[in-house]
């Protein structure tokens, strides 16, 4: 059974219902031998714990329903995104203020990539700190960003 991305974000959506500040990034169902595999990325304002992570995965095996599922076939994982998923709306990026990041853009003012560090986001501007200098990003024109570790 094929099921679309807004009914499975929906269904998973659902089962967030008292985890306060914990939102969805991503969801993705995939096929697998014994029946779906259930991949979910979630995260806090705050920061995401385990305890909220074991909470949510509890509510989706108890709650989370499609048409012609059988959530006894379902493998579900509850993650957090980490470093190397891509941040791509205001809420991520207001989260990792003060971390170095690569920002892909489509400003024609600015060379693209940007390797910075986030000053302030919000959900009309993304301001990073480019060597000794603001920039300000319109946040319609920011593609993606990635966090730079540092080692």
């Amino acid at each position: 059974m094929n099921w679309n991305d807004e009914e499975i974000r929906a269904g998973i959506e659902h089962c967030f219902g008292d985890a306060e500040d914990v939102f969805l990034v991503d969801v993705k169902m995939n096929a697998s031998r014994r029946g779906h595999q259930l991949i979910v990325k979630c995260e806090s304002d705050s920061g995401i714990t385990i305890d909220q992570l074991t909470r949510i995965n509890r509510s989706i095996h108890n709650n989370f329903t499609l048409p012609g599922m059988d959530i006894e076939k379902v493998s579900v994982e509850v993650t957090s995104p980490g470093t190397s998923f891509p941040v791509t709306t205001a809420r991520h990026f207001k989260r990792l203020i003060g971390h170095p990041m690569t920002i892909e853009h489509r400003s024609d003012a600015v060379h693209n990539p940007l390797d910075g560090e986030i000053m302030s986001a919000n959900s009309a501007a993304l301001t990073l700190k480019v060597k000794q200098e603001n920039l300000v990003l319109n946040m319609k024109d920011v593609i993606q960003g990635k966090v730079k570790m540092r080692w």
